[in-house]
């Protein structure tokens, strides 16, 4: 199977991005002969940044809460001095680098994988892209799926009030999903349907636009390795959502 060779064009980032949001099927036509992923990555983690400082009121209170039910709980805490305590529980409430650091890497994580499973629909469905165009769309994925993902929950957080989150599910259900559909359902099958949301429903069809226009596969193979992607995702979700509230973390 070997990838076709269009004729060179000149890559324009930013207009590849906005297409990508407002005419997916000429962003990803665009892709397969200029290639391009540095602005979608610059835009990606402005408004990755942008949308972590909106909710960091929400997630120091969400920090504060799970120390307190951790103490209450947990056996990590069984030994522990009132002063010790009450230190963790202060230092819960308190603003992290790594909150701004972790979705820059999660961007990075998320956009591999992503193009790594479509690869493989490329391969099944005898398509036309590398991995290389695969990682550049993906990347433009992003900015609508995460970016933009990001930044309406931190709206939202910051429109309820930081009291109105008191764990990371809270957090997670916020954004409209399938998980509104089940308030009352355990920690597992919530983390799930929140994990189809209406910006990873969005990210299944930009998907299975890509591998159809950028590498010309039928729109069965399309659509089911785009299902794929979005199946892995709430399961990988719903799996960390299991883990963590063992913890008292959801």
């Amino acid at each position: 199977m070997g990838v076709s060779a269009p004729v060179a064009a000149k890559a324009n980032g930013l207009a590849t991005v906005l297409d990508t949001i407002v005419a997916p099927s000429e962003a990803f036509e665009r892709q397969r002969t200029a290639p391009t992923w540095g602005w979608a990555l610059i835009v990606s983690i402005v408004l990755l940044l942008a949308g972590a400082y909106l909710q960091a009121p929400a997630a120091r209170h969400i920090g504060t809460v799970q120390v307190q039910r951790m103490i209450q709980t947990s056996t990590l805490f069984s030994n522990a001095t009132e002063e010790q305590k009450q230190r963790a529980i202060e230092n819960a409430g308190k603003s992290s680098p790594f909150s701004y650091i972790l979705p820059v890497v999660v961007v990075f994580i998320a956009v591999f994988f992503n193009a790594l499973i479509l690869l493989v629909g490329n391969a099944v469905g005898r398509g036309q892209a590398d991995f290389k165009r695969l990682w550049c769309g993906s990347m433009n994925i992003a900015v609508p799926t995460v970016g933009l993902g990001a930044v309406v929950l931190g709206v939202i957080t910051m429109i309820r009030g930081a009291n109105a989150f008191d764990s990371g599910m809270s957090l997670a259900q916020a954004v409209p999903s399938l998980g509104m559909l089940v308030p009352n359902a355990s920690v597992g099958v919530a983390a799930f349907l929140s994990a189809i949301s209406i910006f990873t429903i969005w990210g299944f069809f930009l998907n299975a636009t890509m591998l159809r226009v950028t590498a010309k596969t039928g729109a069965g193979v399309a659509y089911t390795f785009a299902g794929i992607v979005l199946l892995i995702g709430a399961l990988f979700a719903a799996s960390g959502a299991s883990f963590g509230h063992k913890f008292g973390l959801f």
